[in-house]
């Protein structure tokens, strides 16, 4: 299997921009790249990002230097995202005025209206933008932290501590267990009515990301993996995790919901999904995740009509 064309098919997953170009330049450098005429910002406002509406098409809205100083005002120093054809791309945190409040957007509720380079270029200075405001204190003695390094380090004020810490990603399994022609589902309480997903849950330390799999599965609903199989990756900045996509194959059958963290957990074939999906008895998990791609994946094995066409002529209409 292709496991990086499998990753580039999940929506925030793009290597279209080029990361390195931020650790060849000093602090000076950085400085002049952001005051040029080839620099875009990319404005966070909160945990919203700035979107623009060109003839019915959502676009990440990337503004110049001048535009960003007339209508915001900045919560942050910019940081350096790195460079795509020949421009240079820039996060900030900003204030906004009631006016400008409303173009912003959740990233996860608008992602699946973006192309796939603007979703990802989104997404990740969402999740840098994040990983700062929840990091302005030193973890070690609390003093404050300053970005280094094109705000891709934050480092303590401290002279006598001075610690460098660096973006936190926290890595997750996702996984679609098979048994025979059934998959394993779950829904938790608080989820929409007749939601369901597949298995997830942080890998733990000390623990391979095979062993979180066997684990998670197990907690959540007392079936036994076998055998596990990875498929990809997608990074999932809400607000900084690494989903880590596998399929697996159970020992047994028997569902026992042994941490109570589903409320339900079942096993349905392809055609009892379809026969759900027609009766709206069935609502997927957003198509903008891998867990969606898991499904779809399984399902499309085995079954002329592709999933996806299954959830867009069933979806909820209103």
């Amino acid at each position: 299997m292709n496991h990086l064309g499998q990753s580039q098919l999940n929506l925030f997953s793009s290597a279209t921009i080029d990361r390195m170009a931020r650790t060849v330049g000093d602090a000076d450098e950085l400085d002049t790249l952001a005051n040029s005429d080839r620099a875009r910002f990319l404005p966070v406002y909160n945990t919203k990002v700035l979107v623009a509406n060109k003839a019915g098409q959502l676009t990440a809205a990337a503004i110049e230097k001048a535009e960003l100083a007339s209508r915001f005002s900045c919560d942050t120093p910019p940081v350096y995202l790195g460079c795509k054809n020949d421009l240079h791309y820039f996060a900030v945190g900003v204030k906004a005025a009631d006016e400008e409040v409303e173009k912003f957007a959740d990233l996860r509720q608008s992602a699946a209206l973006l192309n796939d380079n603007d979703a990802a270029l989104l997404g990740y200075a969402l999740a840098i933008l994040t990983w700062q405001r929840n990091h302005q204190h030193c973890g070690a003695c609390g003093a404050p932290t300053v970005p280094r390094q094109g705000g891709h380090v934050l480092q303590c004020t401290d002279p006598v501590c001075a610690r460098e810490h660096y973006p936190r990603t926290d890595p997750a399994i996702i996984v679609l267990v098979e048994h025979g022609d059934r998959a394993l589902f779950g829904r938790k309480a608080e989820w929409p009515a007749h939601r369901y997903s597949t298995i997830a849950g942080f890998v733990e330390p000390g623990e391979s990301v095979e062993q979180a799999v066997v684990r998670e599965v197990a907690e959540e609903t007392g079936v036994e993996v076998i055998e596990s199989c990875y498929h990809s990756s997608q990074p999932w900045p809400f607000p900084g995790s690494l989903m880590l996509g596998y399929t697996a194959l159970a020992g047994r059958s028997q569902i026992h919901l042994n941490d109570r963290e589903l409320e339900e957990a079942r096993w349905l074939s392809r055609q009892e999904l379809t026969d759900r999906l027609v009766c709206g008895e069935f609502l997927p998990p957003t198509p903008i995740s891998i867990s969606f791609r898991l499904i779809e994946d399984w399902f499309n094995r085995q079954r002329s009509v592709p999933f996806r066409m299954w959830c867009e002529n069933n979806s909820p209409k209103g």
